[in-house]
């Protein structure tokens, strides 16, 4: 009888150490990427653009990988009018704004290199590797981003199949210099001018434009919003030259990707009524920056309640 209850004993522990062992290799493989993501991608953006019309949008990114985690660059192409792209976006014009990917398998999490607040795509790898597809995180309606990666390049054919290349035609003797006296005197090279400034620079505040204020986990405007906002379209006619910037912002509490998308709401909601009272569609544009800029920092209901806000910034067309 004690003989039997060792040999069962022995069993048991003999499972329990097989088991472990083919534990650790699992945990292993879960960790690794499994995916390579590096090159050149194309594609498109597709959302919406004024007056909520369908759009797409030329997008290029361009990743180098590094074990799970890509670096490079995303270009929104022709994105000016497009509402559904982030503003930090559309101001980096065709250099594009700095991405960091992070790779878990068949997925990728796109973002911002500043922040994901700023941009964040969640994507699925295709098995074959060569497409990526996802939704960006806060625009409402939804934005798909749809990427291809770019074939390698053909290369050439060989030397016998290659067309040779027709003489060049003889030279022609130039024709004499003219005497010093008369001679045609060379234009002086004006100097390059500057580049110009990245456009959000050319957005400022002026005080004739006040910040309007919202209820917590509200994109509603209030009555008191609404009074305010009529004397902003009244400003903003008599400056008909003037571009405007409406940023949302939120008080601390919610994750960022939750206070970015309820920003953005906050200024669809303010642009739509300037839109309604007479303001052309394509005088304004929207940005979140979400709970990143408050304007008090202590945690207060009074200090919560400026943070709520809708801003400002004009420019000259």
């Amino acid at each position: 009888m004690r003989s039997l209850f060792l040999v069962l004993l022995a069993a048991a522990v003999a499972a329990c150490s097989t088991g472990g062992q083919v534990a650790t290799p699992d945990r292993a493989i879960s960790g690794r990427s499994g995916a390579d993501i590096s090159g050149r991608w194309t594609g498109k953006w597709a959302g919406t653009g004024l007056l909520m019309a369908p759009r797409e949008d030329a997008v290029t990114v361009e990743l180098a990988q590094h074990g799970d985690v890509a670096y490079g660059r995303l270009v929104v192409e022709g994105a000016n009018a497009a509402e559904s792209v982030p503003v930090e976006i559309r101001y980096a014009g065709l250099w594009g704004i700095r991405v960091r990917g992070k790779v878990s398998r068949d997925k990728v999490t796109l973002r911002h290199e500043a922040g994901g607040h700023l941009f964040t795509a969640d994507l699925k790898l295709s098995d074959d590797g060569e497409h990526m597809s996802g939704i960006v995180r806060g625009p409402r309606p939804n934005v798909a981003l749809l990427l291809t990666r770019n074939p390698e390049a053909i290369p050439a054919p060989p030397q016998a199949a290659q067309v040779a290349p027709e003489p060049a035609p003889p030279a022609v003797e130039p024709p004499p210099m003219p005497p010093a006296d008369v001679a045609a005197t060379a234009p002086e090279m004006s100097e390059p001018d500057p580049p110009a400034p990245r456009r959000e620079e050319n957005f400022t505040a002026v005080a004739e434009l006040s910040p309007v204020h919202f209820d917590f986990d509200k994109a509603d405007l209030r009555k008191d919003a609404v009074d305010t906002l009529t004397g902003h379209v009244d400003w903003l006619k008599d400056n008909a030259d003037t571009l405007v910037l409406i940023e949302g912002h939120c008080d601390e509490r919610g994750t960022d990707e939750y206070n970015v998308a309820l920003g953005e709401r906050r200024a669809k909601a303010v642009s739509e009524l300037l839109a309604a009272r007479g303001i052309a569609a394509d005088r304004i544009s929207t940005t979140s920056h979400g709970r990143e800029r408050p304007v008090c920092t202590e945690a207060t209901e009074e200090c919560r309640t400026k943070n709520r806000r809708a801003e400002f910034r004009v420019k000259s067309r």
